[in-house]
């Protein structure tokens, strides 16, 4: 073979490997068959819906979250405490406890005892709500 026809031969693959490229790279893909669709969304557990039901989805949730939900009202309930002279910190915290103004006897009986106030405690009645927290019991029944 002479060197001519060489490049010749050379030229002819490169431009119909060209063409084969250009061909695939810009021709469309295969759509996907229903079943492929509905597999790969099942395997990623996904739905699809309508995209007029979508819409009318996305414009109920746009209206909902523009109205405030309205919350459920949280009772309190209030509880006479009459802590007498001589009554321990153990004796009306677990009074408390019982009447569910507090969660846990033990947990106020610690926080008296870290802030010092387990010995100025006052005797007397006091009306203690259910949405008060610690702080503010002990506000309530110990001198300042």
């Amino acid at each position: 073979m002479k060197k001519r026809t060489m490049r010749a031969f050379a030229l002819g693959l490169l431009v119909a490997t060209s063409f084969i490229g250009v061909s695939y790279y810009h021709s469309a893909p295969d759509a996907p068959t229903e079943a492929e669709v509905q597999a790969f969304l099942e395997q990623r557990g996904l739905v699809a819906i309508a995209k007029s039901e979508y819409d009318q989805l996305r414009r109920d949730r746009q209206t909902s979250a523009e109205q405030p939900a309205a919350r459920p009202a949280k009772t309190v309930y209030i509880y006479r405490l009459v802590i007498q002279k001589g009554d321990t910190p153990e004796t009306f915290a677990k009074e408390l406890e019982d009447a569910g103004i507090i969660q846990s006897a033990r947990t106020f009986r610690e926080y008296l005892q870290q802030h010092g106030l387990t010995r100025s405690i006052r005797p007397g009645a006091y009306n203690v709500r259910s949405d008060m927290d610690y702080a503010a019991i002990s506000r309530l029944i110990a001198k300042p």
